[in-house]
């Protein structure tokens, strides 16, 4: 995932041999924010890139609950550009209660839909697989029921395993 939005905030055109739209991405990290930005800084280094249109938070919060979507939105809406993307790093990390109750998902959701309408961007969510990765992702089938793609990353493939009104496309090995 950091590759991928690292390439449309550098104002890549193609990422993995695909065609991609270059946007400002806004990555919410709930955590390990000294290892991203070195991560950032050694794909900056690698890719011969000096600037990126990207902000990078500095916590996580709750964006199940107001208070947490109004901080992260308010954030949001001062920046000097509208992202084209935005980055939720993980599930677990911005969600107060828990990703087992559809209750917990379902308000976690509903802060996705407000981000999406406020912003027009994609939202992504970072999330894990169970034990049993055939299984698909952990928790509340809420978040497999609201969003419109989900991606598997592993074995070094992205595959798409649910994709709402287009085909699904072949994988993309990296």
């Amino acid at each position: 995932v950091l590759d991928w939005v690292l390439h449309l905030a550098a104002g890549r055109t193609e990422w993995q041999g695909h065609k991609v739209k270059p946007c400002d991405v806004v990555y919410l990290a709930g955590e390990g924010h000294q290892g991203l930005r070195g991560r950032i800084a050694a794909w900056k280094h690698h890719h011969s890139v000096t600037a990126l249109s990207m902000w990078l938070s500095q916590s996580g919060c709750d964006l199940n609950t107001p208070d947490g979507y109004q901080m992260a939105a308010a954030h949001i809406r001062s920046l000097p550009k509208v992202p084209g993307v935005i980055v939720v790093d993980t599930l677990h990390r911005f969600l107060l209660g828990d990703e087992n109750s559809a209750q917990d998902v379902g308000a976690f959701n509903g802060a996705v839909a407000a981000l999406i309408e406020s912003t027009g961007a994609c939202v992504m969510i970072v999330h894990h697989s169970g034990k049993n990765k055939s299984a698909g992702a952990r928790g509340s089938s809420a978040l497999l029921g609201a969003i419109d793609t989900e991606l598997q990353i592993s074995d070094n493939r992205v595959t798409a395993s649910k994709q709402r009104d287009v085909e699904i496309g072949a994988p993309i090995g990296f």
